[in-house]
């Protein structure tokens, strides 16, 4: 299954960014960030496909700010390979696609924050699937 991919030429897009400014914290709170990740395929035609990686930052309690950033490649295929997938998205998952988007994910993502109440945030540039 190694040669699924044909091109590793990926070119990362924006598809979807949607930040909610949130209530402010009470003073000395403690407040986890919920970071995960979920992963989608599009088969855009019998040659390639559109990975979609969503990155979700959701803090406990709700405030702050919460985050849903979606970035998406295009990627080249082998048809015959990828048809034999048992699973395409596990497949991409482990896959240097998921690198390069989780990435770029962590790059936006601290950019969109640097100016909040808690600076930067810098998410691991790694996929996080929930277990």
């Amino acid at each position: 299954m190694a040669n699924v991919i044909r091109n590793m030429n990926f070119k990362p897009t924006i598809e979807k960014i949607d930040y909610t400014r949130l209530a402010e914290p009470q003073p000395s709170a403690t407040i986890n960030m919920r970071v995960w990740d979920e992963m989608k395929i599009e088969r855009l035609r019998s040659d390639a496909v559109k990975v979609f990686l969503t990155r979700f930052v959701k803090p406990e309690p709700d405030c702050i700010f919460g985050i849903e950033l979606t970035m998406s490649i295009e990627v080249i295929i082998n048809t015959a390979e990828y048809e034999d997938l048992a699973d395409d998205v596990e497949y991409f998952k482990n896959s240097a696609v998921a690198r390069v988007l989780a990435s770029n994910l962590s790059t936006v993502i601290s950019t969109l924050t640097i100016h909040s109440q808690i600076g930067p945030m810098i998410t691991a540039p790694v996929v996080q699937f929930p277990q």
